[in-house]
């Protein structure tokens, strides 16, 4: 099979013909090319990164053996990391092209393929790739030690050329104080005397690396000649810690301490692997059992339905793809809100017919009929005429409608903004009960499609920009009662309908205040917010329901003491147990999952919960007062993603979420916690463990000179716990790759008892 690259470079050579023939003047042979022949070098042998002028030669010949001139002669790379210039040429008059090749920067084989149409032979050219010369020495640790009771280290150098591959010469070693130690020619060192430090050198080509080797003698610390012992309270954190060494004195027996890497990467799908190392450590048990006794937690007698968040990431995306094609077709960037229809404010009992395909953008519309069953101040409620049996009645479809003028309205309108009115219906949202989104699930499913929005409804079916599958409204689709299971099987009792309806509409309205003010208000069109920002917000709207439902206010570290409060147990199962249930699956593997999305459209189950809860611990950090206008800056902007939440935030988020990060551990598992590390608003520790069970805190223990390594994600973070008895010293250091850490991990030392 031909490599894509071979393909794209083929591609470029019928467009060196084309433009042969157009700009210069120049027609190809009219003689078919037959024959395709090296005229050069074969096989090589040269350093890496270096160029060969003239290495690639071939010659083409027709089927007499004639030479063929401006013949397009594609040279493709096919193995390595390497480069050809040109990648496409013309042969002369002798049938002849040349190429320059620069070979890749990895020690080992290197290929280009030349090929030219119309002659099915290819020429291949390899080389080996060597090592350059020596550019520096790397050396396996930048601070040896050894205890009172180790008397030899080995310590490995190896010399590197520019590209970072090993080379020749091997280091020699010196030792500047041959009376301290000694080093032979393979790098282990050996004990001469105690209680001093010297350097071992490594030297090879003129260039150079050293160690600092510390003997220790008894009763010195085994922090000398690296950092000052350092004794934290209970609840201290200490940022900016360097890699190099970090001296912790214990200060109690059972002190419980840990050290945590932050990768602040500005890249969110980059990765770092770390060595963290302590010497001097006790040992430590397994994680805390919950610090908190079980409260009584609201009993339900049926399960809960689970979101399917897949269905709603497959659907932003689908939305996005046909946003995508839209884009050109016509003016894309209102400059103020409007109106796309005559006013519309239908009567009760008045039959609608409503396209509910969520696959097709615009195309091959779903049409289901459904009647007016309420109109209160803000919302239309819509019945699909098709429900199952046993479904809402009028007055509890009243209800919902009471509902979202009272409570989801006003509180997410606070928030993000009103929302446009394109159907001209007095600002009203319509709300489409409808057994289309029961079809969604499939049979026997774990996840559950709760409701949508699909941003295709805020399209006009006419005009410079049409959507021909548009309601032209804003529109909620939301799951209707089945008790028995005419859809699919599933059944649906009322009662699990009621319990997940509000917490979805609260949901489902942020996506369309803040798709609807991008398009209209804004003037971005259809540049909606990147998926991971735009989950999270609809995640603290349901938060924000909550608080307003449960008559609470924010920064009141609500503990596992609500669930014996019936109000506001049930506005917490009614709009944040899903965000809930999302951030433990994130703080189960807090190293690779992080609040900010991988790409523009991530936005899996721990991503949304990492992002919720970080833009809680965000909001709660504005001055009092200034919540709302922390969301709504998020919302009402012409910016999205990072640059999103930087602008909100008033700079570069990796501060607040280097602090976030360390709150995760710390917040509420010690006293006297300074602010910037504590979340004001939910006691999680206790929250999340009302059912007796343990924080699910994903946390590495550190064992006492031992190497433990971890992959971080950027924007991930990981907890050593560790312990140093009382009286004594434990030296902890953070290396990657045995080199010093980059400027972005940062380190933090906390004491929790």
């Amino acid at each position: 099979m031909r490599s894509r690259s071979f393909i794209r470079t083929l591609r470029l050579a019928l467009a060196a013909l084309a433009a042969a023939c157009v700009n210069d003047g120049v027609s190809p042979s009219a003689i078919k090319p037959s024959k395709l022949e090296p005229t050069g070098l074969l096989t090589r042998t040269a350093a890496v990164g270096s160029s060969i002028p003239s290495a690639l030669g071939v010659k083409v010949t027709d089927a007499t053996g004639k030479p063929v001139a401006n013949a397009a002669v594609a040279f493709a790379v096919t193995s390595g990391n390497g480069a050809t210039s040109p990648r496409v040429a013309l042969t002369n008059a002798n049938g002849e092209a040349t190429a320059t090749w620069t070979l890749g920067t990895i020690v080992g084989s290197n290929q280009v393929t030349a090929s030219v149409m119309g002659v099915d032979a290819q020429v291949k050219f390899a080389a080996t790739g060597t090592a350059g010369p020596v550019s520096a020495i790397q050396l396996s640790t930048q601070n040896a030690r050894l205890l009172v009771n180790v008397d030899s280290v080995r310590i490995t150098a190896q010399s590197l050329d520019t590209f970072g591959n090993a080379t020749a010469p091997e280091p020699a070693f010196t030792v500047r104080d041959p009376s301290l130690v000694t080093i032979d020619a393979s790098g282990m060192v050996r004990v001469l005397r105690r209680g001093a430090g010297t350097y071992v050198v490594a030297s090879a080509a003129g260039k150079s690396d050293s160690v600092l080797v510390t003997v220790l003698a008894a009763g010195q610390s085994i922090c000398t000649a690296v950092a000052a012992p350092v004794t934290l309270g209970v609840g201290q954190v200490i940022t900016d810690v360097s890699g190099q060494g970090f001296c912790v004195r214990g200060a109690s027996a059972g002190a419980e301490y840990a050290i945590i890497p932050f990768y602040g990467a500005s890249i969110p799908s980059a990765t770092i692997q770390l060595e963290v190392r302590g010497q001097g450590l006790t040992p430590l048990s397994l994680p805390t059992a919950n610090l908190f006794a079980a409260s009584r937690s609201m009993q339900t007698t049926e399960p809960r339905l689970v979101p399917d968040d897949d269905y709603e990431r497959a659907l932003r995306e689908r939305e996005r793809v046909g946003s995508l094609r839209l884009r050109g077709t016509g003016s894309s960037q209102p400059t103020a809100v409007r109106s796309l229809a005559a006013s519309t404010i239908p009567a009760v009992g008045e039959i609608l017919r409503y396209n509910v395909n969520d696959k097709d953008f615009c195309d091959n519309p779903d049409m289901r009929t459904g009647r007016v069953v309420a109109v209160t101040d803000k919302a239309i409620v819509v019945a699909d005429t098709a429900n199952p049996a046993g479904g809402f009645t009028t007055a509890e479809y009243q209800a919902f409608g009471v509902t979202f003028d009272t409570l989801i309205d006003p509180v997410d309108r606070a928030a993000f903004g009103a929302p446009s009115d394109i159907d001209n219906n007095g600002g009203r949202v319509v709300m489409f009960f409808t057994r289309a989104v029961n079809e969604l699930t499939a049979a026997g499913s774990s996840g559950v499609v709760l409701g949508y929005v699909y941003r295709r409804d805020l399209y006009p079916k006419t005009g410079e920009v049409t959507c021909s599958g548009s309601n032209v409204a804003e529109i909620m689709y939301i799951l209707v009662p089945d008790p028995d299971g005419v859809v699919n099987q599933n059944k649906r009792t009322k009662s699990q309908v009621i319990a997940a309806a509000n917490g979805t509409v609260a949901h489902e309205y942020q996506h369309i205040i803040n798709a609807s003010r991008r398009k209209y208000v804004n003037k971005v069109g259809e540049n909606y917010e990147e998926r991971w920002l735009d989950e999270g917000l609809a995640h603290a709207a349901e938060e924000l329901n909550f608080w307003k439902a449960a008559d609470r206010a924010p920064r009141s570290n609500l503990d596992a003491k609500i669930f014996s409060d019936p109000k506001a147990s049930a506005a917490y199962f009614a709009f944040v147990d899903n965000n809930f249930q999302r951030y433990k699956t994130y703080i189960q593997r807090p190293e690779l999952q992080t609040p900010i999305g991988f790409d523009p459209d991530d936005a899996d189950l721990q991503t949304r919960g990492a992002i919720w809860n970080f833009l809680r611990y965000a909001a709660d950090r504005q001055p009092a007062g200034s919540e709302n206008a922390f969301w709504f800056k998020l919302v009402n902007t012409s910016a999205s993603g990072i640059t999103n939440l930087a602008a909100a935030l008033g700079g570069a988020p990796s501060p607040y979420l280097r602090d976030w990060a360390i709150s995760v551990f710390i917040d509420d598992n010690a006293p006297n916690v300074d602010p910037r590390f504590q979340f004001p608003s939910w006691n999680l520790r206790s929250a999340l463990t009302s059912d007796g069970s343990a924080f699910p805190l994903g946390t590495r223990l550190l064992a006492d000179n031992t190497n433990s390594q971890v992959l971080l994600a950027g924007n991930g973070v990981a907890f050593f716990r560790f312990s140093v008895a009382n009286n004594q010293e434990a030296l902890l250091t953070v290396t990657s790759g045995n080199q010093p850490i980059p400027s972005t991990v940062q380190l933090a030392v906390v004491r929790v008892k």
